[in-house]
């Protein structure tokens, strides 16, 4: 019926004075052959598989034919599975829309895996691989070539075979294949075996900078090639650093001026294959380079600074009057001191340049690292002033502000025993000056008296001036190694000590004799004697009964003052906490009394108007029990008011004596630069 209605509308479409076509003609025109399937066939699918493997008709591929000569591929509808259990091969049915088709498959062994270097000698190597339970016994091939043809060596049903009577340095490449009932596996991937190489010797260390090592080291027979490994001398494990076939090898990644132990191996054919380790050498990278902080001319000399480095066992400093040559080696600077160094002697308005070289020495080798050059221009230094520098008469003194405004200051103050400040105007700090020293705290140390200041603006260094005690003269200075704000000073008859931070610093009292004694206007310190650590910042020191005692400051709460005992005075003294006092709050200087009265200077900000503000000495006296941890300093015992900023406090004989900062801020309104004497029965 189809194929006729198709006729009869050919027909109907044509159209009159048309050529009418037979019924079999329209017929032929309108009804294409019908297309089917001619045949299918089995493509692009393994003729072998796996033993122990998944195999079924979703890892069948077909191609299948039609009658008009087309093809396409398909998945069979149905298909028997291979028993991958079974070794050798299978035939299988597969079917695909009402057709099949016979396909047949061999079940092979495994391909070998897990192929290694075991255990070998100078002329042997046994290697071995992971055993498979369907092979009845392995084929070992080799090659002198990576990409050669494998060439069958032999049969073993062992899972290992050892190569004999090699030769040192040769390399074998190597497959195994399952064998079992006339089929055989894949091959394996292929290995490089070679005989066990000698132990490396002369290992040593041709360069290093401070993050690398090189190192070289001797040829060691029968190896193909070397690994590098390195431990920090603190650490017990190596870590890899690499591989090389040349003779030496080039260690990154290290830090800074630190010492490692270096072990190289030879290997055979691979890194799996080391020989005995080298013995470990010790070697080091440089210290790392030294940043120059400051670089500064002075009188007749220049001064740098660089900042703390890892590594370094001394630093050599160079200088030159050129920027890129002529340099001269000015003088060495132990790691162990300050971290600057002063040059004498130089012409003055003159520029220099200077370079500093950080360096160690490890195993033999010195190592070292070199700052980017400054320069800095000389020019000349100013005495230190030893006038007043507000007050220069007793008549101008009594016509200020603290003179006249504070009655208790100004009935108890001796003139007469005070004294003047000295380096207020201007203070040669090593031949460099500073216009506005701080002052901070005061004592007495056998003939001298003694007073501590730190440079507000922290361009120079903290200095102590070094009084006579007799006549009040300044004699000379003693400059520190730090910019630090040194709020307390103390002698304790043989080591004179400084607040520093949440340390206390000591000096030998044979320094201060010294700096007197060798008339030069500045004494520099590198080093203390030592530096004994602080529970918190320390803002007073003083000495009194035997013991050392230091205290915080605190603008808002009360903190402990403790009492320490001194170990090896004679010596290189250490400190041990065996007391506490709680103190008051904005405590800055204490000094006792011979009856045990304790007085204490308290202050806070420069006036009146100002939050916090206070000046006054207080005056307790203490339950002095050192056997018990604390000590009670109990009520006030008497009150007297002070101008502002009064901060150290010292007492010398009947007199007590306070210093005052007041002269180094513009803000405060009643300055003091003297250090005030009292008669200690009038304020105690």
């Amino acid at each position: 019926m189809k194929k006729k209605i198709i006729g009869i509308l050919f027909l109907f479409c044509m159209g009159v004075g048309m050529i009418t076509a037979t019924r079999a003609e329209a017929a032929e025109i309108t009804e294409p052959a019908e297309k089917t399937i001619t045949r299918i066939e089995v493509t692009d699918t393994a003729l072998e598989i796996p033993f122990g493997s998944k195999f079924d008709q979703s890892d069948i591929h077909l191609l299948v034919y039609y009658s008009d000569g087309t093809t396409t591929t398909a998945q069979p509808d149905l298909a028997e599975a291979a028993d991958t259990s079974k070794l050798g091969s299978q035939t299988l049915s597969v079917r695909y829309q009402g057709m099949s088709v016979i396909y047949t498959v061999s079940v092979v062994p495994r391909q070998v895996t897990g192929v290694r270097m075991k255990k070998g000698t100078k002329t042997s190597m046994t290697i071995g691989w992971n055993k498979l339970e369907e092979a009845e016994e392995y084929e070992v091939y080799t090659s002198t070539k990576k990409d050669g043809t494998p060439v069958l060596e032999t049969s073993t049903e062992k899972n290992e075979y050892t190569f004999q009577d090699m030769e040192p340095g040769q390399i074998l490449y190597v497959w195994i294949k399952a064998v079992s009932k006339d089929v055989s596996g894949e091959m394996s991937e292929v290995i490089a075996v070679a005989p066990k190489p000698d132990k490396v010797t002369g290992v040593k260390a041709t360069a290093a900078v401070k993050t690398k090592v090189t190192l070289s080291w001797k040829k060691a027979e029968g190896a193909t090639g070397y690994a590098v490994y390195y431990r920090l001398s603190t650490k017990s494990a190596y870590t890899y650093a690499g591989s090389t076939t040349s003779l030496s090898y080039k260690v990154t990644g290290l830090s800074s001026g630190r010492n490692y132990y270096f072990i190289v191996y030879a290997y055979g054919a691979d890194l799996t294959n080391l020989g005995d380790g080298s013995d470990a050498a010790l070697y080091g990278t440089a210290p790392a380079i030294p940043k120059i902080s400051q670089f500064k001319g002075g009188d007749k000399r220049v001064k740098v600074y660089w900042n703390k480095i890892t590594g370094a066992e001394q630093f050599r400093i160079y200088i030159s009057k050129k920027s890129s040559s002529g340099f001269q080696l000015a003088g060495t600077v132990s790691a162990a001191d300050a971290r600057f160094f002063a040059k004498d002697g130089l012409t003055q308005k003159k520029k220099y340049y200077v370079k500093v070289v950080s360096v160690r020495t490890v195993s033999g080798m010195e190592l070292t690292s070199t700052s980017v050059v400054k320069s800095a221009t000389t020019k000349k230094a100013k005495a230190t002033s030893t006038s007043a520098k507000l007050y220069k008469s007793k008549k101008k003194f009594k016509k200020s502000k603290a003179y006249k405004k504070y009655a208790a200051f100004r009935k108890k103050v001796s003139y007469k025993k005070s004294f003047i400040v000295p380096g207020l105007t201007n203070t040669n700090v090593a031949g460099f000056n500073a216009g506005r020293m701080v002052p901070q705290s005061i004592t007495f140390a056998g003939n001298y008296l003694l007073i501590s200041a730190y440079d507000y603006s922290k361009a120079q260094e903290s200095v102590i001036y070094v009084m006579n005690k007799k006549t009040q003269k300044y004699i000379t200075t003693i400059v520190l190694p730090h910019k630090g704000h040194v709020g307390g000073i103390t002698f304790d008859g043989t080591n004179l000590w400084i607040a520093y931070g949440k340390n206390l610093q000591c000096l030998k009292f044979s320094t201060v004799q010294a700096a007197v004694n060798s008339k030069r206007a500045f004494t520099e310190i590198t080093r203390f004697t030592t530096v004994c650590p602080m529970p918190d910042t320390v803002s007073y020191v003083s000495y009194y009964k035997g013991k050392i005692w230091a205290g915080a400051y605190n603008e808002k709460v009360q903190k402990y003052m403790y009492g320490y005992s001194i170990v090896n005075k004679q010596g290189i003294p250490s400190l041990v906490q065996t007391n506490r006092i709680l103190m008051p709050n904005r405590t800055q200087g204490v000094a006792f009394t011979s009856d045990g009265r304790m007085i204490v200077s308290r202050s806070c900000q420069t006036d009146k108007g100002k939050s916090g503000f206070l000046s006054q000495l207080v005056t307790y006296k203490p339950t002095w029990n050192l056997s018990s941890p604390v000590i009670k300093k109990n009520k006030k015992k008497k009150v007297v008011k002070m101008p502002p900023m009064n901060e150290g406090i010292a007492i010398s004989g009947s007199y007590t004596y306070v210093i005052f900062e007041s002269t180094a801020f513009s803000g405060c309104k009643a300055p003091v630069d003297r250090v005030a004497a009292f008669k200690t029965s009038k304020i105690s």
